[in-house]
């Protein structure tokens, strides 16, 4: 049964899947970017800096351990952003919730006056086939 609010739980509802995506796609970005940081961190533990040798070997080396150093900084930093990002889609998921949950009521309410007026109104048809019913008995018993 359709009432009134029913359009508007359905926008209610595909606000809240919309957000339950986005905040899915973050959760799995921010997986990522945690494996992409171990991935960093196994090799800043692999790479051998030499304490002696060519200067260039050294100078690449430092160079590796610099970078590696920078990617991990920016992966941290995109890391918090995302964590921001999944608060902040949460909050909104509660708050979509909460006003889905308002209009649901609504609905709720809307389908029992419904049915509350439906049940009123058999009441009165079966009160109207009783009635005639008993004046249809009563006629052939006075013919």
């Amino acid at each position: 049964m359709q009432t009134k609010f029913f359009q508007l739980l359905k926008v209610k509802m595909r606000r809240i899947d919309e957000i339950e995506g986005e905040i899915l796609d973050a959760q799995n970005k921010k997986r990522e970017t945690e494996l992409k940081i171990k991935e960093i961190e196994v090799e800043v533990q692999e790479l051998k800096v030499p304490k002696s040798g060519k200067f260039s070997q050294i100078s690449i080396s430092s160079f590796f351990l610099t970078n590696l150093s920078n990617q991990k900084s920016f992966l941290k930093q995109e890391l918090s952003s995302l964590k921001l990002r999944i608060e902040g889609l949460n909050t909104l998921y509660k708050e979509a919730n909460i006003e889905y949950e308002k209009v649901k009521y609504l609905d709720d309410l809307e389908k029992q006056r419904y049915i509350k007026e439906l049940k009123i109104k058999e009441n009165k048809d079966m009160d109207e086939v009783g009635n005639l019913l008993f004046a249809k008995k009563n006629l052939r018993v006075n013919v």
